[in-house]
């Protein structure tokens, strides 16, 4: 019935044989030299309790600060309290070859051991106590999501050009995978796939705009992939899913996560309550994490460049060798997570009575349980990379500067602005698209709308977000690249980071993320271009019926009327 150091009870474990179920304990502290000091540490703690008092108080008050405790500032300290109670040389630890040192450090080594269970054992039971006892079972479709990020288990290559020419493959950094969940349907709401080494604020709020806008299916190019017959998210499959928004949003306390921006969108444009929850307690999102762990089984680990589970797992033999071998890249790795996100949304999932997180959306909205979404009128302004900053118009009449803004390094003006000398020195608010720094819309200190402002030179005409600027005002202030006037600075980079790859892991990733922007922004003007010449050819042919109705009902030909001549 005795408890050992953990507060267990030993129960049949006492009956093993030479099972030690007590510590040894020593009865007297040896004076002079001796070797035999076993459970003398111990005894002298036991003894002297101002000394034990003092290893403690300075452990766990540098413990809060740090999680690595400085071994030789601790045993100075010891050794002091030792000789405050009165201890000489021949008085142990100083009768020691090291002054008790080795055994000063087994002691917070156990000290380590028994405030780490605490701490996991109070946080767990805090959590199981409070919040899952007290809150009632979620049913709702979108009361409560869960977002967190998962580092992919699988090597990808990348692929580059040499400044002379040569194509180059290459392994760049694991990526990392973005979800958000629903809990009371288990459905997946968005993702995205982050290319670089860590993601950032913006990568948290692109997964939150994926979730929101209707979702679209890639054109896949790898063959025989293909997406479900039922395989979906909820804002395509569902009509009132469309422009969903939640109630609450769980994620845990990483530094993207906390910044300013994600709190604010969440709060102005979502609408919805921001929860980060204790540190260190995964339970607290076990859904997504759970999501996560099936994820990789049952699809990433299948993949010949797959770095495992754990360093020492057999899968992954050769990962990056093989993500060279059949240049497994980060485009195919986006085709491959939104066909298996979408088909797991159509699969039966046990915590929702073997139904699919679609058909349990189904289900619940028909029964009335209603999801808030953006009102239509209101979906066109959604910005979700928007910021908002003030600046100072410049500008010099005498030494003929037109007056202009500084945005990011950049010179930026209209030709209202140009011309308007007297407007030097008033502050502009600026409203700026972070994925797009090409141009930015102004407004007056009365708040009247005061234009559209382009940058100058080509910083005006190749797209760009601004960590793609920032990025290039470094390499520019540190003499790395430099950028005049006529060049484009977006191609000059690319060029730099190209060459880079060569030598650096974390530039590759850098490079892969410039060239997917590219490419998408590249793909979305071509779609805006073909709206707006399908819009102009819907437009003539409406004119078209419109102008032969008329003709229909004035029974006249339009040939006539326009040859009829009036006399004054």
């Amino acid at each position: 019935m005795q408890t050992d150091e953990y507060g267990e009870i030993w129960g049949f474990r006492a009956l093993i044989p030479y099972k030690h179920i007590k510590q040894y304990k020593r009865k007297n502290l040896s004076h002079g030299v001796s070797t035999n000091l076993v459970g003398a540490f111990e005894l002298l703690l036991e003894t002297y309790p101002s000394i034990e008092e003092t290893i403690r108080n300075y452990y766990l008050k540098n413990r809060k600060k740090t999680s690595k405790i400085n071994q030789k500032v601790l045993h100075k300290k010891f050794l002091n309290a030792c000789r405050e109670i009165g201890l000489t040389l021949n008085d142990y630890p100083f009768n020691t070859e090291t002054n008790a040192k080795k055994a000063l450090q087994r002691y917070t080594k156990k000290l380590e051991k028994l405030h780490f269970l605490n701490h996991e054992a109070q946080s767990k039971h805090d959590f199981f106590t409070k919040e899952n006892q007290n809150s009632p079972l979620l049913i709702r479709p979108y009361q409560r999501v869960q977002f967190d990020g998962h580092r992919i288990d699988t090597a990808i290559a990348v692929v580059f050009k040499t400044p002379e020419g040569d194509e180059v493959i290459e392994v760049m950094n694991r990526i990392w995978l973005l979800v958000i969940i629903d809990v009371a349907t288990r459905a997946i709401l968005g993702h995205h796939l982050c290319l670089n080494k860590e993601y950032s604020s913006s990568d948290v709020l692109r997964c939150i705009r994926n979730a929101v806008v209707p979702w679209k299916r890639k054109s896949l190019t790898i063959p025989g992939l293909k997406y479900s017959s039922n395989g979906s998210f909820p804002s395509d499959s569902l009509k009132e899913a469309q422009w969903g928004l939640w109630d609450e949003f769980l994620y845990d306390n990483a530094r993207a996560n906390l910044s300013n921006i994600v709190r604010d969108r969440l709060t102005q444009i979502v609408g919805c309550a921001v929860n980060a929850g204790p540190v260190r307690v995964p339970e607290r999102r076990a859904i997504i994490e759970r999501f996560f762990k099936t994820l990789e089984d049952n699809s990433y680990h299948q993949l010949p460049s797959t770095t495992g589970s754990h360093p020492r797992d057999p899968l992954r033999k050769d990962a990056e060798q093989k993500a060279i071998k059949y240049r497994i890249l980060s485009s195919h790795l986006e085709e491959i997570t939104d066909v298996l996100i979408a088909n797991y949304n159509a699969t039966p999932h046990e915590g929702i009575i073997n139904l699919t997180p679609l058909e349990a959306l189904q289900q619940r909205v028909s029964r009335g349980m209603l999801i808030r979404t953006i009102p239509e009128e209101q979906r066109n302004e959604v910005a979700f990379f928007s910021m908002k900053v003030e600046r100072v118009i410049k500008g010099n009449r005498q030494h003929r500067k037109r007056p202009h803004i500084n945005f990011e390094g950049v010179v930026y003006h209209n030709e209202i602005l140009s011309r308007s000398y007297d407007l030097i020195g008033t502050k502009l608010t600026l409203l700026v698209n972070t994925e797009d720094l090409r141009s930015i819309h102004a407004y007056l200190p009365d708040g009247s709308e005061f234009g559209t402002l382009t940058a100058s030179g080509k910083w005006g005409i190749s797209p760009h977000d601004l960590k793609t600027r920032r990025l290039l005002n470094k390499l520019r202030n540190r003499k790395i690249i430099h950028v005049l006037n006529e060049d484009d600075p977006v191609e000059i980079l690319q060029r730099y980071l190209e060459s880079e790859s060569r030598k650096k892991k974390n530039v590759r990733n850098t490079l892969s993320t410039l060239n997917r922007y590219l490419e998408e922004y590249s793909s979305k003007e071509l779609n805006d271009q073909k709206n707006l010449e399908k819009s102009k050819k819907q437009n003539e042919l409406e004119g078209l019926e419109t102008r032969q109705k008329h003709e229909q009902l004035t029974d006249k030909p339009s040939s006539r009327r326009l040859t009829k001549t009036i006399s004054y």
